[in-house]
């Protein structure tokens, strides 16, 4: 069989794995930093850190990034969902108002229900953002504010997404850090409180007095 273009081989030392996904891991994130667009990153920033609601979507490994999305902008006390089903993110988006911002994930940018949530959003007064790789496609021509990864990332092996997903979630960690940083004491507070409120969690229950 042809293996050219495959980046593991039948029976590899695990050592050489590690070196091979790690080295990738490396270049792909590089890659994707280098190709932040500063402007078009300061208007995501803006947009979230004063949005009323956030709606993330992303469907397959691109939605487990807008889960991570959803649960970090959770933590500083923004109104944020998450949705990879196309009917509940479309009765979620055709509903925005004013101030709110529907983020579409996909890394091809080609992704139907992607393409179809931000189609929506964009006959709404609320602000689209889309994350894909780089260069042109359906989901980030129906967006405001166009984010993008490096697009070469994956190779035969590799086509579960694991250098888009770290791609995608490195641009996720920046706007949510720009986010922070744009209300610094307050957002310190919030993420102060659900970290208390977590490493509660395991603490036995007591029962509640009865008056």
């Amino acid at each position: 069989k042809n293996t050219v273009d495959r980046d593991i081989e039948a029976n590899e030392p695990l050592q050489s794995i590690v070196e091979k996904v790690t080295l990738q891991s490396s270049e792909i994130l590089t890659q994707t930093a280098n190709l932040i667009d500063k402007a078009e990153l300061e208007r995501a920033v803006s947009a979230l850190a004063k949005a009323r609601r956030i709606i993330f979507f992303g469907v397959g490994a691109s939605g487990i990034t807008a889960m991570d999305a959803d649960q970090k902008f959770l933590r500083i006390n923004k109104h944020s969902k998450v949705f990879m089903d196309l009917h509940l993110g479309a009765t979620a988006v055709v509903n925005a108002q004013e101030g709110d911002v529907v983020v579409g994930i996909s890394f091809s940018g080609e992704t139907h229900e992607v393409a179809k949530i931000l189609e929506i959003a964009g006959q709404t007064p609320a602000t689209t953002i889309s994350l894909t790789r780089y260069g042109n496609s359906l989901v980030s021509s129906l967006a405001d504010i166009c984010l993008y990864v490096s697009p070469n990332v994956e190779a035969t092996f590799r086509s579960g997404a694991t250098s888009s997903r770290l791609a995608q979630l490195l641009v996720i960690d920046i706007l949510f850090m720009g986010v922070v940083t744009s209300a610094y004491n307050q957002t310190i507070d919030y993420l102060d409180e659900t970290r208390t409120v977590i490493q509660g969690l395991h603490k036995k229950v007591a029962k509640r007095k009865i008056k």
